[in-house]
């Protein structure tokens, strides 16, 4: 019986995800998700995502941050790619996180598109990681940020890379 759910936990992982959708309005930037898996909601700009079930591992932001004055799109690209980590470090430093830095920002290609991928280990009740995925846009960066326990990270990595796959940016 047991192995029965288990083939059908991975089953519906594997299986057609049931598509959901969200917009950003101001600069049009759209992510579609398992709904299965995920509950999402506009807060202001960014666009929030709650874990609803063990594969997703925690909730993950999708961040819009603008290009400051004075710098192209790929240079502030540059810029925050290589800032994230340090960023997140001085954060969680002030919570008294304990954070390391496990994978340093490294450009790779996912479903076609050139991004930047991180992550931080915190102490936290137990350990925890923050993962990381910079994307350049013409307004400035999209940045997706997810949060699992170490032991849920590998799996919910997986889940993870999904969600950067259904992210849209609009070409202006």
């Amino acid at each position: 019986m047991r192995l029965a759910a288990t083939i059908l936990f991975l089953l519906s992982i594997t299986a057609p995800a049931v598509a959901g959708e969200i917009s950003e309005p101001a600069k049009g930037v759209t992510l579609t998700y398992n709904d299965k898996l995920w509950w999402a909601r506009l807060d202001q700009r960014d666009i929030v995502l709650s874990c609803m079930a063990s594969a997703c591992g925690g909730d993950c932001d999708v961040v819009l941050t603008m290009t400051p004055a004075g710098l192209t799109s790929h240079e502030f690209f540059d810029r925050y790619r290589n800032e994230i980590n340090k960023n997140t470090i001085v954060k969680a430093s002030t919570y008294g996180l304990d954070p390391v830095v496990i994978d340093k920002p490294t450009i790779v290609t996912i479903n076609g598109r050139d991004v930047s991928q991180s992550s931080v280990r915190l102490r936290s009740p137990g350990p925890a990681r923050t993962w990381m995925v910079v994307e350049e846009a013409s307004f400035g960066v999209v940045t997706l940020t997810c949060n699992s326990s170490e032991g849920e990270y590998e799996i919910a990595r997986k889940t993870w890379l999904d969600l950067v796959k259904g992210i849209v940016i609009p070409k202006k």
